[in-house]
């Protein structure tokens, strides 16, 4: 689950950060995985002199902020790397953001893992599955070849697709999108599955295009094994990521022109 944010500064997106955070305790019977090849995330190696001028200073711990700015309650699920440190603030349960709340998650160095958002089960209605739902990846590790802890995070819709998602740093979105794929085309697997979009090139490490479906996202989230340029590697070394949730968040560069937010 994740805590409600008390002191932490978040961008300013329309939903009020700071609001009430309800907890729930579902017993999920899934475990959500990294889908992207760890090799393709990581640039290549040079030498000491220039890796120390890429990447600043990172602070001992990465906060990850989640702000739902959408219409209804969204329901989040954890996952971290086996062997891993657990996080300092907030732990790997489950949880659900009500409409125009927030919550955070803070990390130690050594921290990887990722956080499935969908739709929350209202007046008894059937809650998306986790497994084919958006997800936030993040890492807070030391490469080989340095001397600290660089932030790695992206948006991936590869499991498939429920909401909306941009990850910003310093105020500029650095992956995600914000484009309404519903709206836009129909699911090609199954449109009606609880509120998540199954990708069908979640196996297929070949891909190198977006089905019809996912293709407005392109490079802005994954939409394929190695859709790598949705990854931000070293962007949030202030040690703060804020991720908005909804259509009405600000969109990413890297999206579809043909339909911007904000």
């Amino acid at each position: 689950m994740l805590f409600q944010i008390t002191t932490f500064a978040v961008w300013a997106f329309t939903a009020t950060a700071g609001a009430a955070f309800i907890i729930t305790k579902p017993t999920p019977d899934w475990e959500v995985v990294d889908i992207h090849p760890t090799s393709n995330k990581t640039p290549r190696q040079t030498n000491e002199a220039v890796l120390k001028r890429r990447i600043n200073q990172a602070p001992e711990s990465l906060t990850i902020a989640i702000i739902n700015n959408q219409g209804g309650p969204i329901s989040t699920s954890h996952a971290s790397n086996v062997g891993g440190p657990s996080p300092i603030w907030g732990d790997n349960g489950p949880g659900t953001i009500s409409s125009g709340g927030a919550a955070a998650l803070v990390v130690p160095t050594g921290w990887a893992g990722n956080i499935a958002i969908y739709e929350a089960p209202v007046n008894g209605s059937k809650p998306a599955p986790a497994t084919d739902s958006s997800l936030i990846e993040a890492s807070f590790v030391v490469p080989d070849g340095y001397d600290t802890a660089v932030a790695d995070i992206d948006v991936s819709y590869v499991n498939g697709f429920s909401n909306a998602i941009t990850c910003a740093c310093s105020n500029i979105v650095v992956t995600g999108c914000s484009l309404d794929l519903w709206d836009m085309n129909v699911c090609p697997t199954n449109d009606d599955n609880g509120g998540a979009c199954a990708n069908p090139l979640r196996p297929n490490l070949n891909a190198t295009i977006a089905t019809t479906f996912f293709a407005p996202c392109q490079g802005a989230a994954y939409t394929f094994p190695h859709d790598d340029g949705a990854n931000s590697w070293g962007e949030c070394q202030s040690g703060e990521i804020t991720c908005c949730v909804g259509t009405a968040c600000f969109s990413n560069p890297k999206q579809s022109s043909s339909i911007q937010r904000r």
